[in-house]
């Protein structure tokens, strides 16, 4: 990771103007054009914004001011004075967060079920990228100095655990260390049923439902495109009529444990899409060709969830993810306590 720090002329409001920061060029950066460098280590700043900086010299290597066409070199010494606010920064929002993890590199948080990553829709400015932005901005000198990276997604209403790096080179290393399946996570959730098997696998590939007027996914012969997919479980409690598994993705398809508990006969407790063996809760056809006639789909008559019981979105969370630090090469796990809503679930299982 590039070496860097800031400095600051005269303050106005408690920040620096202009603001300056200084990177060392790592040696995997050789011969890349300046501003692409740039854009990488300054990453809510779009690339336009920062040629105009360099056009206006406002940047400089090794102290002398930087040519626009300049191809950095390793341990050269790149200055900056950022005489223009981040054009790229999600708009930081003073939301609940909750921090189980902290270093220079990395933050890992406790999502909440609820909240999605990224900005979209209804869920706008109420997300976790906003969220971990206004905690950034609040240890940073600027605003939108540092951008939160996403590497990773769990489902809205899924909690748990998410790893968020800082800065370029733990995103690009994490990235990585994902594609080549080298991170281990683990899951926590309450399915219907009493599971017979204490451990297992299930192997079964996931592809997308063969009715174009759906959007989800199922692990059937018919699905369209089926990926592999494989889940190892745990059983850690039984109940009268629900089982308390820990679940362990081999794979990383999307709906991936809700689909597969389905599949077998024990969805996750109050999952609003998937029901018994992989059908859709609201009766919509897992197959349908383009040319038949719009089904006629029936409001349910009964909530998806269990109205004795006090949860109210589907009965999974990330309990805890487990990596290669993507600096200090070292193994790291990062652990997320159940929420309140799974707690008082078992509470009230545990005492039937």
């Amino acid at each position: 990771m590039a070496q860097s720090r800031t400095i600051g002329e005269p303050s106005v409001s408690g920040v620096s103007v202009p603001f300056t920061c200084e990177f060392i060029v790592e040696p995997f950066f050789r011969g890349k054009r300046i501003d692409s460098f740039l854009v990488k280590h300054l990453r809510n700043y779009s690339t336009f914004r920062l040629q105009r900086m360099i056009k206006a010299g406002c940047v400089t290597v090794n102290d002398v001011p930087a040519e626009y066409s300049h191809r950095v070199r390793s341990n050269e010494l790149i200055r900056i004075k950022l005489v223009s606010p981040p054009d790229h920064v999600a708009v930081p929002a003073p939301l609940p967060l909750e921090v189980v993890y902290e270093d220079p590199w990395l933050l890992a948080v406790n999502k909440p079920p609820g909240q999605i990553a990224h900005p979209g829709g209804e869920f706008g400015g109420k997300t976790l990228l906003n969220a971990i932005q206004f905690y950034f901005d609040q240890h940073t000198p600027l605003p939108g100095l540092i951008r939160p990276g996403i590497v990773h997604r769990i489902d809205r209403q899924t909690s748990g655990v998410m790893i968020v790096p800082k800065h370029h080179l733990p995103h690009r290393k994490l990235t990585q260390q994902f594609t080549r399946g080298e991170i281990s996570k683990t899951y926590i959730a309450i399915l219907r049923g009493r599971l017979p098997e204490d451990s297992g696998m299930i192997d079964l590939p996931i592809g997308v439902v063969p009715n174009p007027r759906c959007t989800l996914s199922c692990a059937k012969p018919i699905a369209v495109d089926p990926k592999a997919a494989r889940t190892q479980f745990q059983v850690l409690e039984r109940f009268r009529d629900y089982t308390l598994v820990e679940a362990r993705p081999l794979t990383g398809r999307h709906h991936q444990i809700r689909i597969h508990f389905a599949e077998i006969g024990y969805p996750l407790l109050a999952d609003e899409f998937y029901d018994r063996f992989g059908l859709i809760k609201d009766g919509t056809p897992l197959e349908l060709s383009p040319d038949d006639p719009e089904p006629i789909i029936e409001e349910p008559t009964e909530p998806y969830y269990d109205p004795d019981l006090p949860l109210r979105r589907h009965a999974l969370h990330a309990a805890s993810i487990q990596l290669d630090h993507p600096i200090m090469d070292m193994p790291i796990a990062f652990e997320a306590p159940l929420p309140i809503d799974m707690k008082q679930t078992l509470a009230e299982l545990r005492g039937t």
